[in-house]
C-alpha cells in the first residue's frame, strides 16, 4: 500500500464519523515490524498465528520475515524459510494457508520493487520452516495485494491497480485493476474493474472481495475461474483484509485517512483502527472492534481464535489480543 500513500490523502475524504464509548483496554502483544496480514494454522503443531512481517515505511531498514505466535503459551519465533532461488528478496504481503493434498501451503504475496517483480511465492509449511515451492509471475498479476488459495491448488490474486505504482488510478479512482485466477498453469482474469483492490477470501464456492478505494465488500458466485453474479454486501470506508469468524466476515477498516497519512511517516501519530463484522446472509454489518490509535493504529487484519479477537497492523511491531462479549457487538 506504501507506493500510493503520498495522494491517498487527496483522494479520500477523511470526514468520517468514528464509533462512539468503544474504548477498550486489552492485551498489547509485541510482533516483528509491519505485520499487515494473519492467518491460524491449526494443523502443523499446537495452534499458532503466522503473521506476515515486514518493514514498510521508507525511514525502516529492509526486513521481512513470516512470525509465529502461540496463542495457548504466549511464545513466538520466526519460520527459517529455505531452498529460495538465491536472488529472492522476501517481502512479504498479503499470506493464506490452506491444505493441498496432504500438504499445508503457505500462498505469500511478495513484491522485490528494485527488480519490479511482483508474484505470488508458494510454500510447504513444517513446523519449524517453510519450504520454497514456486514462484508465480504472470503480467496479470501485475500490482497484487492478497491472494486466496483452493483446495486444488489454484487460486486467485487481488491487484490493487492494473499498473503497479501508478498513482493516477487511486488519485482518479480509475477501476482498471483485476482480480486474476492462476489454474495451476496460466492466468486469466477472473473479474474487473475495481479501484484498489485489497482482501479477497473464499468459502463454500463463494468468494468475497473488498476495495479501499470503493469503500464496498462484494460476494461472487465462483465457477470455471469466473467471479460472478457480483452483490454489494456490506459498505465498509477503507476496507482492508478479510477472514472468516464462523459464517461472519472480519474486515479490518482504515476510517481516517489523514490520520493513516501522518501515522505511515510517523508512527507517533496515532491512527483509528475499526473492525466490522459482516454477515454475508442478512448484509448486516455491526462494530466488532474500535481504538483510537493507542492501542493498535492502521489495523490491517482481524480473526478470531477461541473466543478471543487478534487485530494486527500494517506498520507498528505489534498487534492486539481482546476477549470478545456481548457488549462489544453493536
Amino acid at each position: 500500500m506504501k507506493k500510493y500513500l503520498p495522494i491517498l490523502l487527496v483522494a479520500i475524504s477523511s470526514c468520517v464519523a468514528l464509533p462512539k464509548n468503544f474504548q477498550t483496554k486489552d492485551e498489547i502483544i509485541t510482533t516483528a515490524i509491519g505485520p499487515e496480514d494473519m492467518v491460524f494454522d491449526s494443523i502443523t503443531e499446537e495452534p499458532r498465528l503466522l503473521l506476515s512481517c515486514s518493514a514498510r515505511r521508507k525511514s525502516e531498514k529492509d526486513y521481512g520475515e513470516i512470525y509465529v505466535y502461540y496463542p495457548e503459551t504466549g511464545t513466538n519465533k520466526i519460520l527459517k524459510h529455505s531452498n529460495e532461488p538465491s536472488d529472492l528478496s522476501f517481502n512479504p504481503h498479503g499470506i493464506d494457508l490452506l491444505k493441498v493434498g496432504t500438504d499445508l501451503i503457505l500462498l505469500v504475496v511478495n513484491h522485490e520493487p528494485e527488480k519490479h517483480i511482483n508474484s505470488i511465492l508458494r510454500y510447504r509449511v513444517l513446523k519449524d520452516e517453510i519450504v520454497f515451492q514456486n514462484k508465480i509471475v504472470d503480467p496479470l498479476i501485475s500490482s497484487p495485494n492478497a491472494v486466496t488459495g483452493f483446495a486444488d491448488g489454484s487460486l486467485l490474486v487481488s491487484n490493487d491497480a492494473k499498473k503497479h505504482g501508478n498513482v493516477w488510478e487511486v488519485l482518479f479512482k480509475m477501476r482498471k485493476a483485476q482480480v486474476v485466477f492462476w489454474n495451476g498453469t496460466s492466468c486469466t482474469v477472473a473479474s474487473e474493474r475495481y479501484c484498489f483492490t485489497n482482501g479477497i477470501i473464499n468459502k463454500n464456492g463463494k468468494v468475497y472481495l473488498a476495495s479501499t478505494m470503493q469503500n464496498k465488500v462484494w460476494q461472487f458466485d465462483f465457477k470455471d475461474g469466473k467471479m460472478l453474479n457480483r452483490e454489494v454486501i456490506a459498505k465498509a470506508r477503507g476496507a482492508d483484509n478479510l477472514r472468516f469468524d464462523g459464517d461472519d466476515l472480519l474486515v479490518a477498516c482504515h476510517l481516517r485517512f489523514l490520520k493513516f497519512l501522518k501515522h505511515y511517516k510517523d508512527a507517533r501519530n496515532l491512527s483509528p483502527s475499526t473492525v466490522y463484522r459482516i454477515n454475508p446472509t442478512t448484509k448486516t454489518r455491526t462494530v466488532e472492534y474500535f481504538d483510537d490509535g493507542k492501542q493498535v493504529s492502521a489495523a490491517s487484519t482481524a480473526l478470531v481464535f477461541r473466543g478471543e479477537l487478534y487485530i494486527s497492523g500494517i506498520f507498528d511491531p505489534k498487534m492486539v489480543r481482546k476477549k470478545r462479549n456481548a457488549s462489544n457487538l453493536h
